[in-house]
């Protein structure tokens, strides 16, 4: 090739090069205006009555209206992901009442467990919130539960180290135990 050419070339990419980079510069240079604005309150505040949370949820916390839910004395709020159709599979509404057993497979050593059992683990469990796929579609639920203490550490730990299930129930449902199911006495 000439070298006369090739300088021809590389100028026109050089010049081609910096006009790109002026556009790219002017065009987002900040105009120290918000990228986004919350709609009327902050994103996260608890109003007089400390039991009562506003928090934005969605794509980067603005996109949506904030969602407000009340945490039940003596409770806290537990997030929990489950796959789809243990989690529902998008049926499930926040002020839902659920029940939440476990699924157990593995056999540690020393415990009275018959493995595999699934069981009960708690009845009347009210959902402050949930992020599901729509009905039908694929992809992981993210409940938010309203669970005492206690109830929190056996939803964590199965949840950790077993599995989870979730059944929606009546809200008027009576409490409820179960022995659970095994292969020992399942039929």
């Amino acid at each position: 090739m000439n070298k006369g050419k090739s300088n021809n070339i590389l100028f026109v990419g050089v010049a081609v090069f910096a006009i790109g980079a002026l556009l790219a510069f002017f065009g987002l240079r900040s105009t120290n205006k918000p990228v986004a604005k919350a709609a009327g309150a902050p994103i996260a505040a608890a109003t007089t009555n400390a039991q009562v949370r506003t928090v934005a949820v969605g794509p980067a916390a603005v996109a949506t209206a904030p969602v407000t839910f009340s945490v039940p004395a003596g409770k806290q709020a537990v997030a929990v992901d489950l796959p789809s159709t243990p989690g529902l599979a998008g049926y499930a509404q926040p002020g839902d009442t659920v029940n939440i057993y476990a699924t157990i497979r593995n056999d540690q050593p020393n415990t009275k467990l018959p493995t595999p059992l699934a069981k009960l683990v708690l009845a009347g469990v009210k959902v402050l919130d949930v992020r599901a796929p729509a009905v039908g579609q694929a992809g992981n639920a993210t409940y938010l539960l309203a669970l005492d203490v206690h109830e929190a550490e056996r939803v964590i730990f199965f949840a950790k180290y077993e599995s989870l299930w979730i059944a929606l129930t009546s809200k008027d449902q009576k409490p409820v135990t179960s022995s659970g199911i095994g292969y020992k006495n399942a039929l």
